[in-house]
């Protein structure tokens, strides 16, 4: 269930759900070995950044393999439309 409401919630608010994951679990400490990479990922794509986190912290082995790489392809795909639609008004 909580797993739902962060998927729901870093549909609508990407960059607001990585600035709760930050400050209230470990999230991005397991995904990434630096800051500079969740913290470039913030400003510039926040839902794959966001899908990313997600997908190595779910994921049995701590890695992308076995469709767990949907995630983070996902949320490209939403940062490139939402900045694209962005973009033409």
């Amino acid at each position: 269930m909580p797993g739902c409401i962060i998927l729901l919630a870093g549909a609508i608010w990407p960059r607001f759900t990585l600035a709760m994951l930050w400050l209230f679990s470990d999230y991005p400490a397991k995904a990434f070995d630096s800051v500079l990479w969740p913290l470039l990922g913030f400003f510039v794509l926040p839902a794959t950044t966001l899908g990313y986190e997600l997908a190595r912290n779910w994921s049995t082995h701590g890695s992308l393999a076995g469709g767990w790489f949907l995630l983070p392809a996902v949320g490209l795909l939403y940062d490139l439309g939402y900045t694209g639609a962005a973009a033409k008004r």
